[in-house]
């Protein structure tokens, strides 16, 4: 089939003078002939030889690509392709300021992890339970070491700690921790709170309503704590008498022997009733309009004129709702007799469910603190049949 004299070399120069015979037919035709003529050749001719070269060039592309031979280096091992790389590979940044030295002194104490008290307010943001965890414990042994910065640092404190009163992701302990957190927190002074307290309750009041249940409770004693040691500035807040009376309604609710719930609600009444904290003291005063003098025995101007000493004069209505309130609910006929119809059902389930007594003298403290708040009401022609009203919705006690 094959000529003996047949040899690699003479297969190339044979393709060559072909190859080179054939240009110079192309040559002479685009030289001399028509473009009719061209236009037949290239068609005859030359196309099907450029199709063919491109279809074998592909065809052994593809070849070369789907039987390829892995070259290996000296050392290396071939992956296998049907296994999945699950390495990751992370790069380390080295801030300098990591490298810094920290010195403890008297104004800037550490904590026993070494980080200061703004670098712990900054970990109560992340987003790692276990980074605010070793915050939390951190903050509680600064503060509980050195108490005279509790009143320092409340403007950095409150924001960064408050939030976490409704944060569901946390654990047990850690949400007794952040309890006992709190309860640092509170022994600022009234003063030093006046300007926090407003925040405070905004979160504590929002987590009341979570759905999470122990949420609920922490956000519950948070309030009775707040409550307990800034009476004053709870008073004179104006979302908290509304909100709790609606907390105390709602089916988010704790059950009425819940421990704690009692303790609150007499705790919240404590603070409102104007029956047992008022004070009525009589002062004689004499004004001279001529010479310009007021005269009187242990005389304060503040006590006359000002209806509440306590309350902030900076205090405006930016994340509450309105003012903080001088005149207390138990004043207003609508808002008793509201607190009344909540505390109805509470009461009436201590008088029938609890056989061992354990609640009866609480139980009694919210009759005594209903019927006082009835019986003092000063404002009782605000609303009409206002007293009827108010023995009907205690209908359920008798």
């Amino acid at each position: 089939m094959f000529a003996s004299d047949l040899s690699f070399a003479n297969h190339i120069t044979t393709i060559i003078c072909r190859a080179q015979a054939r240009v110079n037919i192309i040559f002479n035709i685009l030289r001399h002939s028509t473009f009719d003529v061209v236009v037949k050749c290239y068609t005859i001719y030359i196309r099907p030889i450029l199709e063919y070269a491109t279809m074998v060039t592909k065809k052994k592309a593809r070849k070369n690509e789907d039987f390829k031979k892995v070259k290996l280096k000296v050392g290396k091992k071939l992956k296998k392709t049907t296994t999945t790389d699950t390495t990751i590979k992370a790069k380390r940044v080295v801030l300098a300021t990591q490298l810094e030295e920290k010195q403890e002194s008297d104004d800037n104490p550490l904590s026993f992890r070494g980080l200061t008290l703004d670098e712990l307010c900054k970990q109560m943001g992340h987003f790692n339970s276990k980074v605010k965890q070793n915050a939390i414990q951190g903050l509680k042994q600064i503060l509980t070491s050195r108490p005279d910065l509790v009143n320092i640092h409340l403007r950095s404190l409150v924001p960064c700690v408050a939030v976490h009163v409704s944060n569901a992701t946390l654990e047990g302990p850690t949400r007794q921790n952040l309890l006992n957190l709190y309860r640092i927190l509170c022994t600022a002074s009234t003063e030093a709170m006046s300007a926090h307290i407003t925040l405070f309750l905004a979160h504590v009041l929002r987590a009341l309503t979570n759905i999470v249940l122990d949420v609920r409770h922490l956000a519950l004693s948070t309030l009775s704590i707040l409550l307990d040691r800034y009476p004053s500035l709870c008073r004179n807040h104006a979302d908290l008498f509304p909100c709790f009376i609606n907390y105390l309604a709602s089916s988010k609710r704790l059950a009425w022997n819940k421990p704690g719930l009692i303790d609150t609600i007499i705790d919240f009444i404590n603070v409102y009733d104007t029956n047992r904290q008022r004070k009525v003291s009589i002062s004689s005063v004499e004004i001279n309009f001529e010479e310009g003098k007021v005269e009187g025995k242990n005389l304060d101007l503040r006590k006359i004129f000002v209806q509440n000493s306590l309350a902030s004069p900076f205090d405006f209505g930016v994340v509450s709702s309105s003012k903080s309130q001088v005149v207390s609910p138990f004043e207003l006929p609508e808002a008793l007799l509201n607190l009344s119809n909540v505390l109805a059902p509470i009461i009436s389930n201590i008088v029938l469910e609890d056989t061992g007594g354990q609640f009866m003298p609480q139980g009694v403290k919210l009759i005594e603190a209903i019927v006082r708040g009835a019986e003092n009401q000063p404002n009782e022609f605000l609303m009409k049949d206002f007293k009827p009203n108010d023995v009907s919705s205690m209908q359920s006690i008798r």
